[in-house]
C-alpha cells in the first residue's frame, strides 16, 4: 500500500487538493516506531532506564553528580540510536542522558512537529537540570534543528553539537510534498499552510543557521560529505551563518554510521570537555 501512496496522493490532489494535503499531513507529522536493532542492545542494557515526570522515556549512563550531556535523536529514531557517545563522554566525567521524543521509541504520543519537539527538549532540560541547564545537547538530524529552535526559546545549554542536521525546514516540507505526490502548486500551498497551523510557525522561519547566529553558543557541526538524507550543503549553510561555530566533516559515513564512528565520538567528546 505505502509504495502506491504517492500515486494515490497525486491523483487525489487533482480532484481535491485539500483532501490530498490533509492526507499527506497525517504521514508527515506521524513518525514510525522502528524496533531497536541488535546494534543498540548493549548500550541499552547498560543504561539506567526510567520515565521522566513528563512521560518521556530516558536512558542514563555515568555518575549522577557529573554535568549533563543530553542526547536528542532524529525523525523515526530512538534515544539509544545516538547513545554510542555515552562511552567517550562518561570517561570524561559527564552524565549522559538520552530521551525518546514524542511519538518515538518508548515515549507516548503519535505525532510531532519541530515546535512540539523543541518544547519536549526544553521540558526535559527543565526537569533534569532546572537551575543551570545542561552542559551540552548532542542532536541528530531532525533533532538538531529542533534543538537550535528550542535554545532560542526555553532550552538552557552551554553548547550544541549538531550532527547531520538540516538547515532549512522549508526545504524539508517541499521535498516531502513533492515526493509524496503533491505536485501542483495549489496542493503544496495548502499542505504548507496545514504544516504552519499544526506547528505554529511557517517553515520559512525555521532557518536554523540564522536562528543559531543569535544564540551566542559554541556549536560543533558534524556532517558527512556523502550524506544522502541531508545534504552537506546544510552543514555549510549552518557553519557560514553561525559565528564561531566549528565544522567537522567526514567522508563515507553517511547519515547514521556517523553516530558510531570512533573518531567522531572522540572529536565530539573533545569539543564538549573544552566548553
Amino acid at each position: 500500500m505505502k509504495k502506491y501512496l504517492p500515486t494515490l496522493i497525486y491523483i487525489t490532489s487533482l480532484l481535491s487538493p485539500t483532501l490530498a494535503a490533509k492526507w499527506a499531513l497525517y504521514y508527515f507529522a506521524k513518525p514510525l516506531r522502528i524496533p531497536r536493532p541488535e546494534s543498540e542492545k548493549k548500550v541499552f542494557e547498560e543504561a539506567k532506564k526510567y520515565y521522566l515526570k513528563s512521560g518521556y522515556a530516558a536512558f542514563e549512563w555515568g555518575e549522577s553528580t557529573h554535568p549533563i550531556v543530553l542526547l536528542i535523536h532524529g525523525w523515526n529514531g530512538r534515544g539509544t540510536q545516538i547513545a554510542q557517545f555515552s562511552y567517550e563522554l562518561t570517561k570524561n566525567h559527564f552524565r549522559v542522558i538520552a530521551v525518546d521524543g514524542p511519538g518515538h521509541g518508548d515515549s507516548p504520543g503519535s505525532w510531532t512537529t519541530p515546535t512540539h519537539f523543541a518544547k519536549f527538549i526544553s521540558d526535559v532540560q527543565h526537569e533534569l537540570a532546572p537551575d543551570n541547564g545542561v552542559h551540552c545537547v548532542i542532536a541528530h538530524s531532525f533533532g538538531g534543528g529542533c534543538s537550535v529552535y528550542s535554545a532560542s526559546k526555553e532550552l538552557k545549554t552551554k553548547s550544541l553539537v549538531l550532527i547531520a542536521s538540516p538547515a532549512f525546514y522549508h526545504k524539508v516540507v517541499d521535498y516531502f510534498a513533492t515526493n509524496f505526490g503533491l505536485r501542483s502548486s495549489k496542493a503544496k500551498s495548502i499542505f504548507t499552510n496545514l504544516v504552519t497551523d499544526l506547528a505554529g510557525i511557517h517553515p520559512n522561519e525555521l532557518a536554523i543557521g540564522k536562528i543559531g547566529k543569535d544564540l551566542n553558543l559554541p556549536a560543533l557541526i558534524v556532517h558527512d560529505e556523502q550524506d544522502s538524507a541531508v545534504s552537506f550543503e546544510s552543514a555549510l549553510a549552518l557553519h557560514e551563518n553561525w559565528p564561531g561555530s566549528k565544522l567537522l566533516k567526514t567522508n563515507g559515513l553517511g547519515h547514521r554510521r556517523i553516530l558510531k564512528d570512533p573518531q567522531v565520538l572522540r572529536d565530539v567528546a573533545d569539543f564538549i570537555k573544552k566548553i
